[in-house]
């Protein structure tokens, strides 16, 4: 297992300070894909499905790489390969998730598409969280 460390604090086996890392991370990573979102359907005008894929699939590379050199151990359990597809395996029902809420939030109960994008992040993160834990890292 890699060592982790941040200024010059060795965290490898602190849970906690991995999950207060792990909540930067995801944080951060919601925050580009927000700003996307709101780029991609306000500013360009994309439907807001189209909008949520693709900037769930842009933060989701972005919160990969940050994730590896902050929370997780990237290699640790599978091959890089394997690890990369799982990510995006798991990422992807994460995106099915988005897609749905989306769809019922805007779609159905014409709610605000940016506090639809914003609740629908809220309920997925938890879902992201545990499966990368349990199945990935």
């Amino acid at each position: 297992m890699g060592k982790k460390v941040l200024f010059g604090f060795d965290y490898t086996n602190n849970e906690f300070v991995k999950i207060i890392l792990y909540l930067f991370v995801g944080g951060t990573a919601a925050l580009v894909e927000w700003a996307l979102f709101f780029v991609f359907t306000l500013l360009a005008g994309i439907n807001y499905l189209a909008s949520t894929a693709c900037a769930y699939f842009l933060s989701t590379l972005y919160h990969y790489f940050l994730g590896n050199i902050l929370v997780f151990t990237s290699g640790a359990r599978y091959g890089k390969a394997k690890e990369l597809s799982l990510v995006f395996l798991v990422s992807g029902m994460g995106l099915l998730f988005n897609l749905i809420l989306m769809y019922i939030f805007v779609g159905i109960f014409a709610l605000n598409e940016m506090f639809s994008k914003i609740s629908a992040t809220c309920i997925v993160v938890v879902w992201n969280y545990l499966a990368r834990k349990k199945w990935i890292f």
